[in-house]
């Protein structure tokens, strides 16, 4: 645990502030951009994002949307919302917003911390 616990720490960064791409902005996606601001909130507080995960986090949240408004029909298509479920859990899968993911992510930055110790190591002795 400790070695995940220093692992993570050198994984971020002091401060990150996700910018909105354009298009999020836009009165088409406004239901996009409240998914957004609800991930990025949950994600922030666990140090999940970085600034590079912008642009991946905002078609994240396009799809979700897009899948939610084909769900919200009276006759909904089974093959779209086949189509953005995949697509929506292959985006979370990438952005570390499943749980497995998280977990596959705190394992390689444990691994990663003990490289780095064995490197170290290696330099001094």
């Amino acid at each position: 645990m400790k070695a995940r616990q220093d692992a993570a720490e050198r994984m971020t960064r002091k401060e990150v502030k996700l910018k909105i791409p354009a298009f999020l902005k836009t009165r088409a996606c406004a239901p996009a951009l409240k998914i957004w601001k609800e991930v990025v909130k949950e994600g922030l507080e666990i140090n999940l994002f970085d600034n590079v995960d912008a642009r991946v986090l905002a078609d994240f949240c396009r799809y979700q949307a897009l899948l939610e408004e084909e769900l919200e029909k009276t006759f909904p298509n089974a093959k779209a919302i086949d189509r953005l479920g995949k697509l929506v859990l292959s985006y979370a899968e990438k952005l570390g917003l499943t749980p497995t993911a998280r977990a596959r992510l705190a394992v390689k930055r444990a691994n990663q911390s003990d490289e780095v110790k064995e490197e170290l190591d290696a330099m001094m002795a």
